[in-house]
């Protein structure tokens, strides 16, 4: 089976273009029977179409796509993509790089295109690494506590805790009646004290 995969914005002229130059490249090399699957861009990485399509695949299908961008928003995700594809015995066409990726592992040129997908997928890991590690050294440098805040179950219950303490009531009373443990509210009071005299 041959399935076409677009990937688009919210553009109906987008997807047309894809679909017609999809189809004219089918026609050309003899791939009959395309079933398109459409997608419309999602910033969320596991709703993606794509690895739906990835499970249905069996081996000798072909996956034609209209360019190797519309596949994988990153080089990381395009070579992880690529094995599982590979693993299942398909090929993909990508047209506007005129590309087959074969599943051939013997194929010298998808061989090579192997080495600079996982050449520039290890390129873009180590220029992500350090973007990261120098805007964490910035943040760091000017005072910035770093990580995530730690939450507490006590957060929502500054009223109720306040009520507590003008009744005169100590720790121990105010953590049973909250239902936590005695450090618990001690930590909590260390870090929110002040906010209770505002």
């Amino acid at each position: 089976m041959n399935y076409a995969y677009l990937r688009v914005s919210s553009s109906k002229q987008d997807l047309e273009h894809q679909r017609t130059a999809i189809l004219n490249y089918a026609n050309r090399c003899s791939l009959t029977k395309v079933e398109f699957i459409e997608e419309t861009i999602s910033s969320r990485k596991n709703d993606r179409a794509i690895y739906d399509l990835i499970d249905d695949f069996q081996a000798g299908d072909n996956l034609i796509i209209f360019e190797l961008s519309r596949l994988a928003r990153s080089m990381k995700e395009l070579e992880s993509i690529r094995v599982k594809l590979s693993e299942k015995g398909v090929d993909i066409h990508a047209i506007s790089q005129n590309l087959v990726i074969s599943s051939d592992k013997n194929d010298i040129a998808t061989r090579a295109l192997i080495f600079a997908l996982e050449l520039s997928a290890e390129i873009e890991r180590n220029m992500i690494s350090e973007r990261t590690k120098n805007a964490l050294a910035v943040k760091k440098a000017s005072g910035a506590k770093l990580g995530r805040p730690r939450k507490s179950q006590l957060d929502g219950k500054r009223d109720e805790i306040l009520k507590y303490k003008e009744l005169g009531l100590n720790i121990t009373a105010i953590s049973k009646l909250l239902g936590v443990h005695r450090n618990t509210l001690d930590n909590w009071l260390k870090l929110h004290g002040s906010e209770l005299l505002t």
